[in-house]
């Protein structure tokens, strides 16, 4: 993603949206691949879950169907074909999104990203815990919430076992990816800001519960 990972602006995502068209299709590979003004996984699956995109679960194109730029360079081409040929066991569903009336919505008013954020799982969890304590390190959220996810769905299953996890419950109430994109939106956002003095510490602002 071009913007600083640390914070998204409503703003910023709009016009960033904006630029891919009212009919996109977007991808979680864009941006691992590092595709120019991709937007990162995780803002996709945020944006998915609060209904500010559609994540497609079933006729999902293939990926020249909607000229994806990276079709030719992408190992994860195969794994839209009908006829095979799959590069991952990763289920199809949630890796592609489609543009709708909300994603315009937001374009046109990016304040409805504010509205929308608070009812998404990975916001309230942050929430809880900035209720707590009003500085946290970006290393001791991330040991809690691996502490919190572990105690729900219990430890990482070994290679050989299937994940119990589906494509939209993927990691515990939001993955990972999502709650990297709300810590940089609540940035944005100005209800929460890092510590001049490390870069590493997250103060809160302004309540968002």
């Amino acid at each position: 993603m071009i913007l600083d990972a640390r914070c998204l602006t409503p703003t910023a995502l709009a016009e960033q949206l904006a630029a891919f068209g009212e009919n996109a299709i977007l991808c979680l590979h864009q941006a691992e691949l590092e595709y120019p003004g991709a937007l990162a996984p995780g803002v996709l699956l945020l944006l998915g879950r609060l209904k500010l995109l559609h994540p497609l679960t079933q006729r999902i194109p293939r990926c020249r169907e909607h000229s994806c730029p990276l079709t030719d360079r992408c190992p994860y081409t195969g794994d839209f074909e009908d006829r095979g040929g799959s590069s991952s066991v990763r289920p199809k569903g949630w890796r592609k999104f489609r543009m709708t009336d909300q994603s315009l919505a937001l374009i046109q008013r990016p304040e409805l990203l504010a509205e929308q954020l608070p009812k998404h799982p990975a916001a309230h969890w942050l929430g809880q815990r900035f209720a707590e304590r009003s500085e946290w390190s970006c290393f001791r959220l991330a040991e809690r919430w691996l502490a919190d996810a572990l105690a729900v769905v219990g430890p990482v299953p070994a290679p050989a076992e299937k994940p119990k996890t589906t494509a939209s419950q993927s990691d515990f109430e939001g993955s990972r990816r999502e709650l990297a994109a709300c810590l940089a939106i609540l940035v944005g956002l100005g209800w929460l800001q890092w510590k001049q003095e490390d870069g590493l510490t997250l103060q809160l602002r302004q309540p968002w519960w």
